[in-house]
């Protein structure tokens, strides 16, 4: 039995040769308690189709109340919901399982895709790359956003356009169906399993490339108690690294902090690399 007849995937009709295969996307949405987001977001997804959403699948990882929707959206959408809470991973994971377009396209709760978001999409995600992601941009202003902005810039301002590289945002992100399944989908962990998924498909020569243009405004600041949160738990998921190597990285994480612009944005990125990488030079629990 193949994937497509596992998972319930229609495989997309062949292309011509030196043709583009048709795509159809299936956008995926986890969410918890962000009702109002939803609304916000589906409206943006509606405005920006190009003809390509050929589903919205919300996933909502058992909300204290159910999430409903109005039954008048101009795109398919369907819900499906979990009885306890799983994570964004295992909840993208089951909407995968589910989806019947060709591509997967992921997107936060909190996020709005810009209005060429499909377009780019569209023309980004080709025959022979396996997936595509995109800048995040802000639309809140707090110290939070602006220090985790900041650091979402400087991982930019290291690869050039249409570039393989190693990071995946699961926010703003669009893979091939069949290869996000074959690869095994995201790591079930609470912190990095957008990162997983781009070693998985690395093991079968699969890449991921950096599209500047596909971009989202997003939520960024969800309080500094978050922030260090995600940062000691995705050092504690990264490979063990000596003191020494984890002193360098702080070290060279403070001399590009802009300091006389932001120094609170500063100050911040500096604690929060502080935790990663004492995180990473702990022994492995």
């Amino acid at each position: 039995m193949t994937t497509a007849q596992r998972t319930g995937t229609v495989p997309a009709p062949a292309a011509a040769p030196g043709r583009p295969r048709p795509k159809r996307v299936s956008v995926v949405i986890a969410t918890r308690n962000r009702p109002d987001d939803v609304r916000h977001l589906l409206a943006a997804i509606e405005a920006g189709d190009t003809g390509l959403v050929h589903e919205v699948l919300l996933v909502d990882d058992a909300s204290d109340t159910p999430l409903r929707l109005r039954a008048d959206h101009r795109v398919p959408v369907r819900v499906l919901r979990n009885d306890r809470r799983k994570g964004a991973a295992a909840s993208r994971n089951r909407a995968a399982e589910s989806a019947t377009g060709n591509v997967l396209a992921f997107l936060d709760d909190d996020a709005r895709p810009l209005p060429d978001w499909f377009h780019v999409l569209g023309s980004a995600l080709a025959d022979d790359r396996a997936a595509v992601t995109g800048r995040v941009l802000p639309f809140d202003s707090g110290v939070v956003a602006r220090a985790r902005q900041y650091r979402y810039e400087v991982r930019y301002a290291q690869h050039a356009p249409n570039s393989v590289v190693t990071f995946f945002a699961g926010g703003n992100s669009a893979v091939w169906t069949d290869v996000f399944l074959e690869a095994g989908g995201f790591p079930d962990v609470v912190t990095a399993s957008d990162n997983g998924l781009v070693e998985r498909l690395s093991r079968s020569g699969r890449h991921v490339f950096f599209v500047p243009a596909l971009r989202v405004a997003h939520r960024n600041s969800k309080g500094a108690g978050i922030a260090f949160r995600e940062a000691w738990r995705a050092g504690r998921l990264a490979p063990r690294s000596s003191s020494a190597a984890a002193l360098r990285r702080l070290t060279a994480t403070a001399r590009v902090q802009p300091w006389a612009d932001d120094p609170a944005a500063a100050g911040l990125n500096l604690g929060l690399q502080a935790a990663n990488s004492l995180a990473t030079a702990l022994p492995a629990s």
